[in-house]
């Protein structure tokens, strides 16, 4: 089992509006998205096998196994109005490494039940076929069907720690602090029209 984790990107590069189009979410008078963090996680996998062909076609088991996740995306999306290396982009930036933080830890906690699944799998999985590729299909499907219950616990996990990181407490303690930038981005919002 590998785990590629490379460090985030931080990225300044769309602005409050922006960044609010991105959630989804109903636009307020007193919502403004400052940051947001994206993160994607991907698997990929080989699979060596032993396998024997007779009449009834073919039967495949592995022999050896390579699984990685990747988090393929990882970034740090920064309001391009709140100047970089400020008092607020610091906070705000705090704020989302918390983020960060919980993504690194889901994905090693899922990696290491992914590597159990897949361990307990291989010692009896098959794959049956009338040709070699859909024996191989087969295994595929039977690793991914092991695998997902590792990757289904590490969303639950990162939605439920995102969502303690976002409290409401949180958000007001980000819009105390930096008293004379948050005056600047208020500002500069309201010259943007912004609601």
């Amino acid at each position: 089992m590998t785990v590629a984790d490379p460090a985030p990107v931080v990225s300044g590069a769309l602005g409050v509006d922006a960044l609010h189009g991105e959630t989804g979410q109903k636009r307020s008078p007193g919502l403004h998205h400052l940051a947001l963090t994206t993160s994607r996680v991907e698997w990929q996998s080989e699979i060596e096998t032993r396998y024997r062909e007779d009449a009834g076609g073919v039967c495949a088991r592995p022999a050896r196994i390579a699984l990685s996740l990747v988090q393929t995306e990882h970034t740090v999306r920064i309001a391009g109005e709140i100047p970089r290396g400020g008092c607020l982009w610091r906070e705000v930036l705090a704020h989302e490494m918390r983020h960060v933080a919980v993504n690194q830890q889901t994905l090693r906690a899922a990696a290491a039940r992914a590597r159990a699944a897949t361990e307990a799998w291989a010692m009896r999985a098959e794959g049956r076929g009338a040709t070699f590729d859909a024996a191989m299909a087969q295994l595929q499907e039977g690793l991914r069907k092991a695998i997902e219950p590792a990757l289904a616990g590490m969303r639950e996990a990162r939605e439920a720690a995102h969502g303690r990181i976002d409290s409401r407490a949180e958000y007001e303690r980000l819009g105390e602090v930096c008293p004379a930038d948050q005056r600047r981005l208020r500002e500069a919002l309201r010259a943007a029209g912004a609601p």
